[in-house]
């Protein structure tokens, strides 16, 4: 229904103005919401049938209990109240990591002492803090220790998808200290962790530059292939930038008498030296994501042997380098890879 949408419409640009995304947040009466819980409602009943009954029999005792009762009620309002009132909320940034995994977000409760020294006469401490992302059911209590000033929370939260992940809306809420009220807080983080492209299961061999050099040779055995036909392990033929020391005279007496040539001994360039080119568009019958993945795959693999590779998918072209630095930026590049 139209009138329907227009008003979900307006609730929600106001609760946006109201709680707008952010990575610090100052609680006040401002953000925090109270209201009575089921044990609450069935107290006020209780207190009610109290009156009603000390009215009606004109009981002086009964009239003293009632309003004792309320007026403990009423201190576990203001009490409620000011177990969040005054804390300071602050996410740190989390290290990004693969689809699927579980990324750790990390807040810190920060209690903002008064320089005057004056305490709210109704605050008890901070105890039965409870946050909760507002898509679960079950919270997760916050550690908060007697005397401290502030509390470090860790939740945990899966990466679902490719690229930065919106949190949903985070809430904190306390029934302390009689479980008659309930005060909450809705906090939308503005902090976007980053999910990676999940590495292809059992995915190939890196790729190799199609060359017959014979200079590619030590290249094709440091990633295990076989060697080309003619070519034996740790000998190539000469050629013409060769030292004489690397010359096998013995083997190249047998070589030469046999109309070959000079038979050199190899010495595998050191893996630093070797560039790889990490090419999506040769990956010929895979769609964009698995392709994403395969690629995060020998980014793994270039890394564990410590080559130097370079990645290139569409507009995405990355320098040769080495290195977890060089690691990262390749992966937050694959998992950004399409977004605006």
């Amino acid at each position: 229904m139209p009138f329907a949408s227009a008003l979900r419409q307006r609730w929600q640009a106001w609760w946006l103005r109201r709680h707008p995304p952010s990575d610090t947040v100052r609680l006040d009466h401002r953000q925090l919401y109270i209201l009575p819980t089921p044990s609450g409602l069935l107290y006020g009943v209780l207190l009610a049938c109290l009156l009603v009954a000390s009215i009606n029999y004109q009981l002086n005792l009964g009239h003293l209990l009632t309003f004792t009762l309320a007026s403990a009620a009423l201190v576990t309002l203001h009490a409620t109240h000011a177990t969040l009132s005054g804390l300071t909320l602050q996410v740190q940034a989390s290290a990004p990591d693969f689809v699927g995994q579980t990324v750790e977000i990390l807040v810190t409760l920060h209690e903002d002492r008064p320089t005057s020294g004056w305490r709210h006469p109704a605050r008890l401490g901070r105890h039965g803090l409870v946050a909760r992302w507002r898509d679960e059911v079950a919270g997760t209590p916050v550690p908060w220790s007697a005397g401290s000033d502030s509390s470090t929370l860790r939740l945990q939260r899966m990466l679902t998808a490719r690229g930065r992940q919106t949190l949903p809306t985070l809430e904190l809420s306390s029934r302390f200290p009689l479980g008659l009220f309930r005060v909450w807080t809705v906090w939308q983080i503005a902090h976007q962790p980053l999910a990676w492209p999940a590495p292809e299961v059992d995915a190939p061999p890196l790729p190799l530059d199609d060359s017959d050099d014979p200079a590619d040779a030590p290249i094709r055995r440091l990633h295990g292939l076989p060697p080309e036909p003619g070519e034996d392990a740790g000998v190539r033929p000469w050629r013409r930038e060769d030292r004489p020391a690397q010359v096998l005279w013995r083997r190249s007496a047998r070589s030469l008498a046999a109309g070959g040539g000079l038979i050199v001994r190899e010495r595998p360039p050191p893996r630093q030296s070797l560039e790889l080119h990490l090419d999506g568009d040769r990956l010929a019958g895979l769609d964009t994501e698995a392709r994403l993945r395969r690629l995060s795959a020998w980014v793994q693999m270039a890394q564990a042997q410590g080559l130097r590779y370079r990645v290139s998918l569409g507009p995405l072209h990355t320098e040769a380098h080495a290195g977890p630095g060089h690691q990262r930026h390749c992966l937050d590049a694959l998992a950004l890879w399409g977004s605006a």
